[in-house]
């Protein structure tokens, strides 16, 4: 089965052409700022729709815009880390992760145990008690991996998932991603400016 993805987004003056396919690995995404990186996660996500072309997964259409189709995001079991993090400013940590399970169809019950594992996965456990506010950006992006990761995604999309963590940390946590990774049964995407993080973490390479 396949992720596909042909056509073009636009954004004011701005335009992306895309044309990528996927199977299985990891597919790392490369290039200068502000020619589209995470405007084609958002595409994926769907948070942005195409103008014109077909967004498929598993030969089902996500996005069409001439017939009209368009799956919403939250009905897309997609895991995505932000690069503003983007974590929900009036829940607890440990509570944005419960949230993102039961988004994507937990239960009440599992929700809570998956956050609470997931979080101890990714060193998140110490503070799942504090609001966003109270976050450092490490802790914040440890907590956006840990929701992305919980309850099985069919798509993870990273988008800069190292920018803040400092680089004593940042060798132990690759290991973590590229593990959660290989568990997902999905699709995986990592956009990154770091090409120790591509070379780490990803088996393939696309340049928009």
């Amino acid at each position: 089965m396949t992720l596909s993805l042909i056509g073009r987004v636009s954004l004011g003056t701005f335009e992306l052409a895309c044309n990528l396919e996927i199977d299985s690995g990891v597919l790392g995404v490369e290039g200068v700022n502000g020619i589209g990186k995470t405007t084609l996660l958002r595409v994926i996500a769907g948070l942005t729709p195409l103008r014109d072309g077909t967004l498929k997964v598993d030969g089902v259409v996500y996005d069409d815009p001439s017939s009209g189709i368009f799956v919403p995001a939250h009905k897309r079991q997609v895991g995505m880390v932000f690069q503003d993090h983007s974590l929900l400013p009036y829940l607890s940590v440990f509570d944005n992760i419960v949230f993102a399970h039961r988004h994507r169809g937990g239960a009440r019950g599992a929700a809570r145990g998956d956050a609470t594992q997931i979080l101890q996965i990714f060193g998140a456990q110490d503070f799942s008690a504090l609001m966003p506010d109270s976050l450092s950006g490490g802790q914040a992006q440890r907590a956006c991996l840990a929701r992305a990761f919980v309850g099985n995604p069919k798509i993870v999309l990273l988008d800069e998932p190292l920018s803040a963590i400092d680089q004593g940390s940042r060798s132990e946590l690759r290991r973590i991603i590229r593990e959660s990774l290989a568990a997902v049964d999905g699709y995986k995407i990592v956009v990154s400016h770091d090409k120790q993080d591509i070379a780490e973490l990803c088996v393939s390479n696309y340049f928009v």
